[in-house]
């Protein structure tokens, strides 16, 4: 019968009880007070107790206790030098002598790899009475003799285990990934396990023609937590690249890791395709004059208005539409003077599109310019003029127009150009005049 096996027959048999505060010419000691044991194995404590020369009496008949502080009980069996079984945990002690005992400590259910547990072990004595008629054994479990409590801590720990985390966010910050783009993240493969390992990674999607890369080499070791000195931590960086004509929509990214020993572990996360996201701001509208002149002939000047054009999303909408040719609307007070199409407008991309216009009014006293809008993804507002628009589907809708307010004045000279060249001249004319009489009076003095 094996020992494992003897000591279940006997640890059910085992009585656990508080200890007695009382003396005992008997002291108790231990070669340790902690000790790591690894699942399905067990750890041996060799405890000495001692029976004082000064004691009384020439023996001591002492019986061996342990009581689990947390409450939850581990196996654990008392056996003297030669690894015999200590009938009911009692022997006896010669005054002046000292006795070994082993005691086993079996991590079997509940003991599990990751959890700690401290028994307590002391012992009962009584005195051996062997000058009466007879060889009279004392009665230790029935007296108030005790000896010292020694406190055993015990950690158990699995040989092989793995511990697998993978970040929050992207390196990039969120959960997005864009379709063709590629995108990382960082994980840590722990070796939690007590003894060296070897690991292989594997990485899947919910998504369909992903490219998709673990970053870690194949057959990778890591040093064991019984190695106090060693990493026992590898960091990674996954890379995930969704297919290029992949529609918006969650998906799941699982990265798992398997040891050569069997340890394993898996993570998963959580990434969002994301719809396109075309904006304009107010902003992001400029102009080539500060301002313009209108005569009341209604002549006026060439106004170019410029603006900047983002996509924040993705490449691809729900319905399959790329983001390509891009409408982009210009009006001035309430009319359409140009629409623009952009070939492409991908995620992170900023173009800047422009169209030219002749104010045909002045803003008004209650006004502060005339309105200039500006807006991007207007299919509905196009009638469909052009036979490439479409509908791009978009995660914000609200941020397609930028509005801006340019400033007219009426003139009331026929000319305004001539006029302003004409006056410019003047001064200058003036300028010339006042400078050739200071130089002048100069020369005379």
């Amino acid at each position: 019968m094996t020992v494992l096996a003897v000591a279940a027959l006997l640890f059910g048999s085992l009585v656990v009880t508080q200890t007695v505060s009382a003396g005992s010419p008997v002291t108790l000691s231990s070669d340790k007070t902690s000790a790591t044991v690894l699942e399905n194995e067990n750890v041996v404590f060799t405890l000495t107790l001692a029976n004082a020369a000064s004691s009384d009496f020439s023996w001591q008949t002492s019986k061996l206790y342990g009581s689990w502080l947390s409450g939850t009980e581990w196996m654990y069996l008392f056996f003297d030098e030669e690894g015999e079984t200590l009938d009911d945990n009692i022997l006896d002690i010669e005054q002046g002598e000292s006795a070994t005992v082993l005691l086993t400590v079996y991590c079997v259910s509940p003991c599990s790899g990751g959890s700690s547990n401290t028994l307590a072990v002391y012992a009962k004595t009584d005195p051996r009475y062997i000058n009466a008629p007879q060889d009279v054994d004392g009665d230790p479990a029935n007296s108030d003799n005790s000896t010292n409590t020694v406190e055993l801590e015990i950690t158990a720990v699995s040989p092989y285990k793995v511990d697998l985390v993978i970040e929050s966010a992207s390196t990039d910050g969120g959960n997005e990934v864009i379709q063709g783009v590629t995108t990382t993240w960082r994980y840590t493969v722990t070796n939690t396990g007590w003894q060296q390992d070897t690991y292989d990674l594997s990485i899947s999607t919910t998504g369909s023609g992903w490219t998709l890369s673990d970053g870690l080499p194949a057959d990778q070791t890591i040093q064991g937590q019984s190695n106090t000195v060693a990493e026992h931590t590898v960091n990674g960086q996954m890379s995930i690249t969704p297919y290029s004509s992949e529609v918006p929509d969650t998906y799941t990214v699982t990265l798992s890791v398997t040891s050569s020993s069997g340890a394993s572990d898996t993570e998963s996360i959580t990434v969002v395709v994301p719809e396109p996201d075309f904006e304009i701001k107010d902003t992001d509208i400029s102009f080539s004059h500060t301002s313009a002149w209108i005569t009341a002939r209604g002549d006026s000047q060439l106004i170019t208005v410029y603006a900047k054009v983002r996509n924040n999303g993705g490449n691809i909408d729900v319905a399959g539409n790329s983001a390509s040719t891009v409408d982009v609307l210009f009006t001035v007070d309430g009319a359409t003077v140009d629409v623009k199409y952009l070939d492409t407008l991908n995620h992170g991309s900023e173009q800047t599109v422009s169209a030219s216009f002749k104010p045909s009014r002045a803003h008004s006293d209650t006004e502060s310019g005339l309105p200039i809008e500006v807006r991007v993804d207007q299919f509905n507002n196009l009638d469909g003029r052009e036979a490439s628009d479409k509908a791009i589907l978009e995660s914000d809708e609200t941020n397609n127009k930028g509005t801006a307010h340019f400033k007219v004045v009426r003139t009331k000279a026929s000319n305004p150009s001539f006029y302003l060249s004409f006056t410019a001249l003047t001064a200058a004319v003036g300028a010339a005049v006042v400078l050739s009489r200071y130089y002048r009076s100069e020369d005379e003095e």
